[in-house]
């Protein structure tokens, strides 16, 4: 028997407590454009005889034909089963909700089964979640989740959702996240329910140590543009030199430096032309890889991301600065 076959069967088992019994194939061969896309087989559940078509294809048809294509199927055997069950290894999400809403029978080993007739409705089941892998460098997301556990910014054990509320990011990219800090040895997580929470691995000193050789910059560009030209949404966090002479005894430069997501200039920064030269009003504007207000806090971004964007600085002045930046954390 088939690997999907068997494995069609032990789930229908499980969710059902029907085991499907396979029969012999009456029907006739069929056209090759369908035998290329289904393998037919006669299955005996519940005392009545079905169709089960395993798709052999990973691209299925638009349901409108797909359904068309199966009843085509059913009314070439004689006498007719008492339906037909589609079988695939996966199906796209906008399908099977078009199936549930055709009143399709499907399965999806070990994901999904829609089958009314056995009395079963709707049942998604979670798929196993892959192991963590380390990464050589970290995204924007994990980036900037790690910095906000780090900095207390989120109170651990957190939740996927919590954190991608507070980041805001999708749930999706802070799951990914998680699994890259987690196979980067910087966090461990566990399923709690329904839910999974994480929490830094070691203390933040240490974490911080073993992260250093993952991070990068959050700065993407850097423009000098006239203030007075920019919203105040443009304008909420300070960042380079700015934000260090508030952390620090720096002094502050003559041009504010300013923070602001990439995604974000399009729109804010729509009215502002970049400007060679420092001239009077004049401002830099730092275009990072993630939104600085998701661990940032009163008005100036947060201390890590602070010292990952100046750390490559060639200013004697700044790097005595950055130090005393770290030695102002709790750790």
């Amino acid at each position: 028997m088939l690997p999907l076959a068997d494995a069609f069967a032990a789930y229908v088992q499980q969710l059902t407590g029907q085991a499907p019994q396979w029969l012999p194939w009456s029907g006739t061969s069929l056209p090759g454009y369908l035998s290329q896309r289904y393998e037919p087989l006669l299955a005996s559940i519940a005392d009545r005889t079905w169709l089960v078509l395993l798709l052999r294809q990973p691209d299925p048809p638009p349901p409108l034909q797909l359904s068309k294509q199966l009843q085509q199927l059913l009314s070439r055997l004689q006498p007719q089963p008492a339906g037909v069950c589609l079988v695939a290894e996966q199906l796209p999400p906008y399908l099977r909700t078009r199936l549930v809403e055709l009143g399709q029978p499907f399965v999806v080993p070990g994901r999904q089964l829609f089958w009314p007739a056995l009395g079963s409705v709707e049942t998604v089941q979670r798929p196993q979640r892959t192991a963590p892998q380390a990464v050589d460098t970290l995204g924007p997301v994990a980036q900037q989740l790690l910095l906000a556990l780090l900095l207390d910014r989120l109170l651990a054990p957190i939740t996927i959702a919590a954190a991608a509320e507070q980041l805001g990011c999708s749930a999706a990219s802070v799951s990914q996240a998680v699994k890259a800090l987690e196979g980067s040895a910087l966090v461990q997580s566990q399923a709690q329910g329904r839910e999974r929470v994480f929490s830094l691995l070691d203390a933040p000193a240490v974490v911080w140590k073993r992260a250093r050789p993952l991070l990068q910059t959050p700065v993407r560009q850097r423009l000098r543009v006239q203030q007075a030209l920019l919203p105040p949404q443009a304008l909420a966090w300070c960042a380079g030199e700015t934000a260090l002479a508030q952390h620090t005894s720096l002094a502050a430069p003559a041009e504010p430096v300013f923070a602001l997501a990439s995604r974000q200039w399009r729109v804010l920064g729509a009215g502002a032309a970049p400007i060679p030269v420092p001239d009077v009003g004049t401002c830099v504007v730092e275009l990072w890889r993630y939104p600085p207000e998701g661990s940032a806090a009163q008005g100036v971004v947060d201390p890590l991301s602070l010292y990952l964007s100046l750390q490559s600085s060639q200013d004697e002045r700044v790097q005595l600065a950055l130090d005393e930046l770290l030695e102002t954390l709790p750790w």
